[in-house]
């Protein structure tokens, strides 16, 4: 890696104090990012055996910053300061309040950092980019060499390929070369990993070591474990809210031939804690459906328990925020341990058009079978073996027969 971190090319010099070492780490993605850092830390301290590492979290304001680089260690010879979540110095984040601590902060730190003289001290500034950074920050720690973007192809749309240049390309091969070595060795697997997973680098890491810990490298080993395909807990939300049993068995059957649970922010849950996860989310959605339900009959808002209405264009904006949204979080604040407590608007009106849904009676049964049918307990295959009855049973027993054929869409 040239030179060690705590040392910038030309910084130093005869009686001349060193200029902190600055090093910007940027990613799309926090997996990649996270394994970027962690290099970065480890090739420090073989470089600086005897240092000290300084995490800052959350990532403090710059002056507070530029007053931690400026205070030399007591105890040791070289210090390494991270913050792992730099987004508030790129304008991507603020603090809680929002305030003047934030503003022009990547302006400001890059200003006092390029001021700054000290012996042996390193910045190491992480954050989650959908771009290569830019601004005074970015081009003092180019200016440095200090810079470092991984890139990553976006998610493509269901009808198109993962397209990979080669700079994300390389990326993902590090990834591969770290988790599963003899994998890298076959071009082929490799060009496979990246067309299935080239947006995902987590999952492209599991299959990756899934491989070689089983013996079963090559494309076509690769392309069987992607066909099962995922489906996330948003998909189980929707299938419930819209009633829809081909929705709901749809869900269960994808999972049951192998496919990948995502959680709510996308990212993979462990194959062993699916059918726990499938059915802590079915219990919690269910009971705030039932907890909305008797929340709007405590505000007046019975009337809006309608799912013609909740499915009405605009609904969202032109009714529930302007009518409904207040007195039910008014019903909410003076019912102590809801369900809903400290919902956002967006999860209310989600968990209004579910309680609109369904029956008090229909909710009651559900919870009733979810606690009864074990899945929580159970291994992956038992547990959705469990929840299939029970789920499907909620969508289609009491639907009117017009809600049951719109539910077979």
């Amino acid at each position: 890696m040239g030179a060690p971190l705590h040392r910038l090319p030309g910084a130093a010099g005869p009686g001349r104090p060193l200029t902190p070492a600055l090093r910007l780490l940027a990613s799309p993605d926090d997996y990649l990012l996270e394994l970027e850092r962690r290099d970065a830390e480890a090739a420090w301290l073989v470089a600086c055996p005897d240092g000290e590492v300084v995490r800052l979290d959350p990532a403090p304001p710059p002056a507070r910053l530029i007053r931690e680089a400026a205070s030399p260690s007591l105890f040791s010879p070289a210090r390494l300061l991270v913050v792992a979540d730099a987004r508030p110095y790129l304008g991507a984040a603020t603090d809680e309040a929002g305030g003047e601590a934030w503003r022009d902060a990547g302006a400001a730190l890059a200003a006092a950092l390029g001021e700054l003289r000290l012996v042996d001290t390193t910045l190491i500034l992480a954050a989650v980019t959908s771009a290569e950074p830019s601004g005074p920050l970015a081009e003092l720690a180019r200016k440095f060499g200090g810079l470092t973007f991984l890139p990553l192809p976006a998610q493509p749309k269901p009808w198109e390929e993962v397209r990979v240049t080669s700079a994300q390309r390389r990326v993902l091969e590090g990834v591969i070369s770290r988790v599963a070595p003899a994998v890298l060795a076959d071009p082929d697997t490799v060009d496979a990993l990246c067309e299935c997973y080239g947006f995902r680098p987590r999952r492209l890491a599991q299959v990756a070591e899934q491989l070689e810990q089983t013996g079963t490298i090559g494309a076509d080993a690769v392309r069987a474990e992607w066909g099962a395909g995922e489906c996330g807990l948003k998909d189980l939300e929707d299938a419930l809210l819209r009633r829809s049993a081909a929705a709901t068995a749809r869900f269960i059957a994808r999972l049951a031939a192998g496919g990948v649970l995502t959680d709510w922010w996308g990212k993979p849950v462990e194959p062993e804690a699916t059918g726990r996860r499938v059915a802590q989310t079915a219990a919690r959605l269910l009971r705030q459906a039932l907890a909305v339900r008797g929340h709007a009959r405590q505000a007046g808002l019975e009337r809006e328990l309608d799912p013609r209405r909740c499915q009405a264009p605009s609904w969202y904006n032109a009714t529930f925020r302007s009518s409904i949204l207040k007195p039910l979080e008014q019903a909410i604040a003076g019912c102590t341990g809801s369900p809903l407590e400290g919902a956002t608007a967006w999860q209310l009106h989600r968990a209004f058009k579910l309680g609109a849904a369904y029956r008090d009676d229909e909710l009651l049964r559900a919870l009733g079978a979810l606690a009864g049918s074990g899945a929580e307990r159970a291994k992956r295959a038992q547990a959705l073996a469990a929840l299939a009855p029970v789920l499907l049973g909620l969508v289609i027993a009491g639907a009117p027969p017009a809600g049951r054929r719109a539910a077979g869409g």
